[in-house]
C-alpha cells in the first residue's frame, strides 16, 4: 500500500495568489479534478514551478519514444517503490501497448524483454547501482536523437525526485489506479527487486568534450546567455560540456535556479546535502567543486569527512548531522523518516521539498559529471587520501 497521508490534497477553494497562479500554469494539472500528486503538489508551489519545464522534457518534448519514456519511467519508481507512480504509469503504458507480462518483467528486472526495451531497463539499474551508464546504454538510443541520452538520464532523476515527494507527502492512490499486484507487494516486501550487478570503470573515460567557444551554434549562443556567469567561458568544465546539449539545460534551468539561488535552505545545509549526495553518488568532480565553496562557509575538511562516513559519524553534529541523514533517507529508502519529516519546516513551507529538490539536482548532475568524463579542474583537490577507504561503500 502506498505510504500514509502526510500532507493532504491542496483545496482549491482556498488557494493563496501564489498557488492560484501556479496552478492555471499547469493547466488541467492545476485544477481540482486533477490527480492527488498535483493537487498535493499545489501545496508547494515553488517546488510544482521547478519541476514544471522538466517535466514536459521528459514526458512531451525529449528524444525516447513514448514507449521507452514509459518503460524507463515504470523502472524507476519500482526501484524507489512509489506505488503511486507505478500505478499511474502503468495504465498509460498499457494504453501505448505495453503489455502486462512486460510490465511484470519491468519490476523483475527486465528478464526477457529484447532491444531497446531491454536496454532501456538495464540503462536505468546502471544509473541507480552506480550513476554511470555502460558504453552500449550511453550509444544504444543515439538513433532516436542527439539528446536521448541526455532523457534517459533526466527521466531517472525526475523520477527520483518526484518519487521522494510522493512517497514523503504520502500520496494517496487515485481512484480506478491498480498499485503492485499481490505478487509484486511480496517482491518490494522481500528487497529483491534487481538491479545492476556490474561495476563502473575508473577511471571514467571522456565521452563529452568542452564546448568550444569560438564554435557555438545559435541555440548554444542563446543558452549561455541565459546562463549568465554560469556560461561564460570561465564556467566550470562540467558546465562547458552541458552547452552541448542546450535543450537538456534549458529544460532543467527552473530545478537548478529553485535548488541553487533561490533554495529556502541556509547555504550550509544545502552545501551539506549537496556534499552527501555526490559523495553517495561517488562524483569526485562535483565533490572538489563544492569543497571549495562549503569551505569558506565554514566547514572544515574534518567536517566533511563526517559527511562521508555517514549520519553516525562522529564527527558530525547539530543540524548537519539531520541534513546528512535526511539525504541517506531519501537515498536509500526514497522517503523522508517520521523522525526527519517536519525538521525543515524552520526554514520556511518549502524547506521539506527545496531539501528533496537539492537531492534530486545532486543525482542528476552526478549522473552527467559521471557519464561525461569530465576530470578535475586545474588546482583542485578530489577525494582527500584519508577518505579512499570509505569510498568502497558507496555503490547501491
Amino acid at each position: 500500500m502506498p505510504h500514509p497521508m502526510r500532507v493532504a490534497p491542496a483545496d482549491h477553494a482556498a488557494l493563496s495568489p501564489r498557488q492560484a497562479h501556479i496552478s492555471l500554469k499547469m493547466g488541467p494539472f492545476g485544477t481540482a479534478e486533477a490527480p492527488n500528486l498535483m493537487r498535493t503538489m499545489l501545496n508547494y508551489p515553488e517546488f510544482a514551478r521547478a519541476i514544471g519545464r522538466m517535466s514536459t522534457r521528459v514526458t512531451l518534448t525529449g528524444d525516447l519514444t513514448p514507449r521507452l519514456y514509459q518503460l524507463a519511467c515504470l523502472r524507476t519508481v519500482w526501484l524507489c517503490d512509489c506505488e503511486y507512480l507505478w500505478a499511474t504509469h502503468r495504465d498509460e503504458a498499457l494504453v501505448l501497448g505495453v503489455t502486462e507480462d512486460e510490465i511484470q518483467r519491468i519490476a523483475l528486472g527486465g528478464a526477457g524483454l529484447e532491444g531497446l526495451d531491454r536496454l532501456a531497463v538495464e540503462a536505468i539499474d546502471q544509473m541507480h547501482t552506480t550513476h554511470y551508464l555502460s558504453d552500449e546504454a550511453w550509444t544504444g538510443f543515439d538513433h532516436l536523437g542527439p539528446n536521448a541520452a541526455m532523457d534517459l538520464m533526466t527521466t531517472y532523476s525526475f523520477y527520483v525526485t518526484l518519487s521522494a515527494f510522493a512517497n514523503t507527502t504520502g500520496v494517496q492512490l487515485d481512484e480506478g489506479l491498480t498499485g503492485y499486484s499481490g505478487e509484486l507487494q511480496a517482491v518490494q516486501a522481500s528487497g529483491e527487486i534487481g538491479g545492476w550487478s556490474g561495476v563502473a570503470p575508473s577511471p571514467y573515460p571522456k565521452r563529452v568534450m568542452e564546448a568550444d567557444y569560438t564554435a557555438l551554434s545559435p541555440a548554444q549562443i542563446e543558452q549561455t546567455r541565459r546562463m549568465g556567469r554560469r556560461g561564460l567561458p570561465t564556467t566550470s568544465k562540467l558546465q562547458k560540456a552541458m552547452i552541448n546539449y542546450p535543450e537538456f539545460l534549458k529544460a532543467i534551468s527552473p530545478f537548478g535556479i529553485r535548488s541553487i539561488d533561490k533554495t529556502s535552505l541556509p547555504p550550509r545545509y544545502w552545501q551539506l546535502a549537496c556534499m552527501r549526495t555526490v559523495w553517495l553518488c561517488d562524483s569526485e568532480y562535483l565533490w572538489s567543486q563544492h569543497r571549495k565553496a562549503i569551505l569558506q562557509l565554514g566547514v572544515t575538511d574534518e567536517d566533511l569527512h563526517g559527511v562521508a562516513e555517514g549520519p553516525d559519524s562522529t564527527r558530525l553534529q547539530g543540524f548537519d548531522r539531520v541534513v546528512v541523514k535526511a539525504v541517506d533517507e531519501l537515498y536509500f529508502s526514497d522517503r523522508l523518516s517520521d523522525e526527519t519529516w517536519g525538521q525543515f519546516d524552520q526554514f520556511g513551507p518549502e524547506g521539506m521539498t527545496d531539501l528533496i529538490l537539492v537531492y534530486g539536482l545532486y543525482i542528476l548532475q552526478s549522473c552527467v559529471a559521471r557519464n561525461f568524463g569530465t576530470t578535475l579542474e586545474a588546482n583542485t583537490l578530489g577525494f582527500l587520501p584519508e577518505l579512499e577507504p570509505l569510498r568502497v561503500n558507496q555503490q547501491r
